[in-house]
C-alpha cells in the first residue's frame, strides 16, 4: 500500500471529449483529501475514530437512489505522493456527473463489478455501503471545479 501522504494532483477528464483538467494547487487539493471520509480513520491505534465528513462527496445526505439522466460525466483520478519513496502514484478514482445548468453534481464510488473498484480498494475499503453508490457532490467540490468544467 502507497503510504498515506498528501494529494499531489486530481485530474478530472471528460468522458464524452477526453478534454482534461488538473488540480495542482496545494490549497486546493488540501480541501479533498482523498485519505479523509468514510473507511478512513484517525486517532490512536487503540482509540480508532472512523471519518464522517472530507473527500468531495457530501456524505450526510446519504446515497440517492437516482439521479437525472442527460448529465455531463467526468473521471475524477486522485494522486498522492508516498511518503517511503517520494514517487506520485494515482491512489483513488471516481466519476463525477455534473448538470451543466444548475452545477449540481454527483459522486460515484466504483462498486466490485466497476473499473478502478480494485484499485481504490486497496488504497480505501469504504465498504458496501457507499462502493457502488451515487452520492451529492459536496458544496465545496463543486464550487471549486465549477470554473475549471465550465
Amino acid at each position: 500500500l502507497v503510504a498515506k501522504g498528501p494529494t499531489t494532483r486530481i485530474v478530472i477528464t471528460d468522458t464524452s471529449d477526453g478534454r482534461t483538467v488538473s488540480l495542482v494547487e496545494p490549497t486546493v487539493l488540501a480541501s479533498f483529501n482523498v485519505w479523509d471520509g468514510p473507511g478512513t480513520f484517525s486517532g490512536p491505534a487503540n482509540q480508532q475514530t472512523e471519518s464522517t465528513t472530507g473527500f468531495i462527496a457530501d456524505w450526510t445526505s446519504g446515497a440517492i437512489a437516482g439521479r437525472r439522466s442527460g448529465l455531463s460525466r467526468f473521471e475524477v483520478q486522485f494522486f498522492v505522493r508516498d511518503r517511503g519513496t517520494g514517487s506520485e502514484r494515482l491512489v483513488y478514482v471516481v466519476l463525477y456527473d455534473r448538470d451543466p445548468t444548475t452545477g449540481e453534481g454527483f459522486v460515484y464510488l466504483p462498486g466490485r463489478t466497476d473499473a478502478h473498484f480494485q484499485l481504490n480498494a486497496q488504497s480505501i475499503h469504504r465498504g458496501t455501503g457507499y462502493e457502488g453508490h451515487w452520492f451529492r457532490a459536496s458544496p465545496a467540490w463543486q464550487q471549486a471545479i465549477k470554473t475549471l468544467l465550465e
